[in-house]
């Protein structure tokens, strides 16, 4: 977002992204529920067995729930991933409604087979989506997984315009229902609720042909609900800057942010801060700049960025109410910040930063710096002292 530069738009890098993650799910569960009539068709299952096939070296535990029509299929595409023992059944007609619901059997069954193998495949026996759907959620909750997967053909939420919905707060549920018609999908945004609710850390609704890659990539392909509080910023640790360093490249190569060197980007992250969604998805970053402008006491926020699938959701204006608490702590004059997209000239605008000259900065942000580069960028300033 921040100095936009004039170059053409890349994929980011994949498989630096999918290491990221599978630290993130390493040793935690996650249950995969094939909603029908996903599954269905083999050739729905292969994203869902790329992914198994990752995780099943990181020491993720994975519970994938299928009905009896999908089960078969499920099966002869996980071949030997899934060979530790025979498939769990389960029936939701009896005792659905019961507490605790899975009873203690169900759970006991289920971590006799995780221990066997990391991954285990359920049938439901129902082709009932509603009914799954319950089971999955309830079954989740029980277990307080990491994350609940609802793997459905129409994939993740979208508005009137077709424009994704990337991310949702549990907050918001009752204003995205009201775009919602159809019963079905209803009943999918209701269990992302409540399994939230109910303990389950994340929620992702996805299609099954999209598995892969809305756990393994940044900007992800489905929609993920979260608890309304789940967000933070922080600075960030050492043990962030691999993946704030990959954050920020993959914006430079979507042209979101000025070209800079290794060696340029390491000098912006130990005043790093990150907006992290629980411990699982860091939603943006943004840097505090003051060493060059010491003389001045004057600080420059730059590398702010936001992904794709966050934007929106008020994280960048957290991450700048962050930054600038610490110019303050640092007992800064003033921050200021130069941008070629409008979408953050507006937020700057927003948060009371007032459009000035370039004359009114530091004169070291100006060495050696492009002159004609100059005359397109909008640069912002907020004063402190007073």
């Amino acid at each position: 977002m921040n100095e936009n530069q004039m170059a053409s738009r890349r994929s980011g890098p994949v498989f630096t992204e999918k290491s990221f993650y599978l630290e993130e799910f390493y040793g935690k569960s996650l249950v995969f529920t094939l909603v029908p009539p996903s599954g269905e068709r083999l050739s729905e299952l292969d994203s869902l067995n790329r992914t198994l096939r990752e995780l099943r070296h990181n020491q993720t535990r994975c519970i994938v729930v299928a009905s009896r029509r999908a089960l078969p299929r499920l099966m002869r595409r996980l071949g030997r991933l899934a060979q530790w023992h025979e498939p769990l059944r389960f029936n939701p007609a009896t005792g659905l409604h019961s507490r605790p619901y899975p009873p203690d059997s169900t759970i006991s069954a289920l971590w006799q087979a995780l221990r066997a193998g990391p991954i285990v495949a359920a049938e439901v026996e129902t082709d009932d989506p509603g009914h799954l759907v319950i089971f999955a959620e309830q079954l989740a909750s029980r277990l307080r997984v990491f994350k609940l997967l609802l793997i459905d053909r129409a994939g993740g939420l979208a508005d009137s315009a077709r424009n994704r919905h990337s991310f949702v707060q549990i907050g918001r549920m009752r204003r995205i229902l009201k775009d919602i018609h159809s019963v079905h999908r209803r009943g999918l945004v209701r269990a992302a609720y409540r399994a939230i609710a109910g303990g389950v850390g994340s929620v992702s609704l996805v299609s099954p042909r999209e598995v892969y890659q809305e756990l393994f990539s940044f900007s992800g392909t489905g929609t993920i609900f979260t608890d309304g509080g789940y967000g933070n910023v922080r600075q960030i640790s050492i043990e962030d800057f691999e993946e704030v360093e990959a954050l920020i490249v993959r914006a430079q190569e979507e042209g979101f942010l000025l070209s800079r060197s290794k060696g340029e980007i390491a000098h912006l992250l130990p005043s790093c801060f990150g907006y992290r969604i629980g411990d699982e998805h860091l939603a943006g970053v943004v840097s505090l700049l003051t060493e060059p402008y010491r003389r001045e006491r004057a600080g420059e926020i730059t590398a702010l960025y936001t992904l794709t699938r966050f934007q929106g959701e008020g994280v960048a204006a957290e991450l700048m109410s962050e930054v600038v608490k610490e110019a303050r702590a640092r007992r800064l004059r003033y921050v200021f910040a130069c941008t070629t997209e409008q979408r953050a000239a507006h937020l700057f605008e927003h948060l009371k930063f007032c459009r000035i000259d370039p004359e009114a900065v530091s004169p070291a942000k100006w060495r050696g710096y492009d002159k004609k580069r100059i005359a397109l960028l909008s640069i912002f300033r907020c004063d402190l002292t007073h």
